[in-house]
């Protein structure tokens, strides 16, 4: 094999480095951590043995990471890498709290929620202040349905519909407990990653990606806990490093007025992919577009989720008024405190917004949450005027009764808040989310700074510049990570498998994908037969070529399915029933509904063939 150039690496380290096999034997350990047990107990730390190569190896194990590992060992990748530099996995993901945005879903039908792909992207555009490149928020949205389909089937819990602030109609899906969606999440990739046996290693962090003489991804320079370095010879990466909230330095180069803000990300987001963009040449897009979530307790940093003034609570400064539509986008309502005295408010609450939402109860664990049996005795508890606070309430009260809040415009008030005994907690912004990053295309693939793409390089996740624009709206990075880190992980085992890969299983496999025979005989009369199913996004309509009795062929003629998902389906199930010859055959998870048109197309169309 030849070898790639080592950017910005000494020759000799490079030397010293050893090519880490990672399709041999593994030695496989769990996580016992207590602390860590409810989503970390299914994850499998592994540790490299003998020299050899991966086909592909993705960059980070938060939730576009693990997405992304999940989605391409579904679609068939036998050969895969997980590296995660922290002792744990998650990343940001963990501490998401809020859930996933998504339009068209059954869960909003059910509701009798309207909402389309097209206002789900002038949501995202607007609240991006339209910096957001149109074409990933199109994808985003598209695929948003898909990706709440795809969390559940894989184990999770997305059922719940509720409000976030810059949506103009309930979209946002959490689970059905209402408790907070990063751990739930965390809690079933991980699962999903142990099922399918997919190596991650822990504590190992990537430093450098190699490509060869031709400009392609060739392997991963890495860095073992006890540092020593090691090269993994790959055809594909996929960088899901997270972004650098935790960076203050970063931070600061890129906004300077956020110099001395804490942050509510994880100690690893500190943007080490970014470090190794910036050494392959790739293209960035809003670097400068830095995020900070309004309502975070400054003692612990923990995040007080937007569901909490989703389902009601309100925003009030030191002197007991409201100052905010506390609905509004989240750059907005930070201003808003920032410019209020100690650049500090309160979000208070009664009894009624604490049994909507469970994630309150671990705020009140936290003892972070100040409760009053009466508006007056909470004010007097935190400080604020009391005559004032129960003014403000009764008022608001009288706004969401009438339905029109005459101060500050919000339109979902969901209870009057009047239901004792009250609460309130201290908040004040913090850096929350980098909306800028690297620059990749519809199909996940990192672009360079002239618009050409870096061959076998894709990205998913925080890491990504270009999705939200100005300012990410509330349950859109969980959309985010998981519509991409699926994309990512699609579009890289295509890649692969058109490459050939490295490993016997994968050249086997492309071999058995390139010719598809059956394995009975049809009963079928010869000829070319059309038929029309109904997909996701409209009708399939197929073309199929029946000889010597059995079915040989299925072309997809005319779609509108979604580009990084009706592939897999395509795929599978038509080689499925070229194999069976009947269309009793299993779909493909992810991409049920496109599964069961391509299916109902061909039936239609052997209906001919009798």
């Amino acid at each position: 094999m030849k070898k790639g150039k080592l950017i910005g690496f000494a020759a000799m380290v490079a030397a010293a480095a050893a090519v880490i096999a990672f399709s041999g034997s593994f030695h496989t350990r769990l996580n016992k951590s207590e602390k860590e047990k409810n989503v970390q107990e299914a994850v499998a730390e592994v540790e490299p043995e003998k020299e050899k190569q991966a086909d592909i190896v993705i960059i980070g194990a938060g939730g576009a990471g693990m997405t992304a590992a999940v989605e391409a060992v579904q679609k068939g990748a036998t050969n895969l890498v997980v590296l995660e530099k922290m002792p744990i996995t998650g990343g940001n993901t963990v501490r998401a709290t809020g859930g996933l945005n998504a339009a068209e879903t059954p869960y909003q039908a059910a509701e009798g929620i309207e909402d389309s792909i097209e206002l789900f992207v002038e949501d995202t555009m607007k609240g991006g202040k339209n910096l957001n490149d149109p074409e990933l928020v199109q994808v985003m949205a598209e695929q948003s349905g898909e990706a709440v389909a795809w969390v559940n089937e894989i184990g999770g819990d997305l059922s719940v519909v509720g409000q976030f602030g810059g949506a103009s109609v309930k979209r946002i899906h959490r689970p059905s407990d209402t408790s907070a969606v990063g751990p739930m999440l965390v809690k079933a990739l991980n699962a999903k990653l142990k099922e399918l046996e997919v190596p991650v290693f822990l504590e190992t962090e990537a430093v450098h990606i190699l490509l060869d003489e031709k400009g392609a991804v060739q392997g991963v320079q890495a860095v073992t806990k006890g540092g020593e370095p090691y090269t993994i010879s790959c055809k594909a990466v996929i960088l899901a490093t997270g972004g650098f909230g935790a960076n203050s330095e970063m931070v600061v180069r890129y906004k300077k007025e956020l110099d001395g803000f804490f942050t509510t990300n994880h100690l690893g987001a500190t943007g080490d992919g970014i470090a190794m963009m910036e050494e392959l040449k790739a293209g960035f897009a809003d670097m400068d577009q830095i995020q900070t979530h309004p309502t975070v307790n400054p003692d612990t940093t923990t995040m007080y989720t937007e569901g909490v003034r989703g389902n009601g609570a309100i925003l009030v400064n030191q002197t007991g008024h409201r100052f905010v539509n506390e609905l509004e986008t989240r750059d907005i309502v930070s201003e808003a405190i920032l410019n209020q005295e100690g650049g500090t408010c309160f979000i208070v609450f009664d009894q009624s917004v604490r049994e909507s939402l469970s994630a309150i109860e671990s705020y009140i664990e936290k003892g972070i949450i100040t409760q009053g049996n009466t508006p007056e005795e909470l004010a007097e508890a935190i400080g604020v005027d009391k005559d004032q606070l129960k003014k403000t309430l009764e008022q608001y009260a009288v706004f969401q009764s009438e339905g029109i809040d005459a101060e500050f415009g919000r339109e979902s008030m969901e209870v009057p808040m009047n239901k004792p005994p009250y609460y309130a907690g201290l908040c004040a912004p913090a850096v929350h989310h980098t909306m800028g990053g690297v620059k990749i295309d519809t199909d996940s693939q990192v672009l360079k700074e002239d618009g050409s793409k870096i061959p076998g390089l894709f990205a998913a996740g925080e890491v990504v510049g270009g999705v939200h624009g100005a300012n990410r709206l509330g349950g859109n990075a969980v959309t985010d990570i998981v519509v991409f880190g699926r994309l990512a992980g699609s579009r890289a085992y295509d890649y692969v498998m058109e490459d050939g890969g490295f490993t016997e299983a994968t050249m086997n496999l492309a071999q058995e994908e390139e010719a598809v025979e059956p394995e009975v005989k049809g009963n079928y009369k010869d000829g070319t037969y059309t038929g029309t199913g109904k997909g996701n996004n409209g009708d399939i309509t197929v073309e199929v070529l029946v000889e010597s009795g059995s079915v040989t062929a299925v072309n997809l003629t005319d779609h509108a399915e979604t580009p990084g998902i009706y592939e897999a389906a395509e795929k599978a199930v038509i080689a499925s029933v070229i194999k069976t010859q009947t269309v009793s055959v299993d779909g493909v998870s992810g991409a049920t509904r496109t599964s069961d048109g391509i299916k109902e197309a061909i039936a239609a169309a052997l209906e001919k063939a009798k």
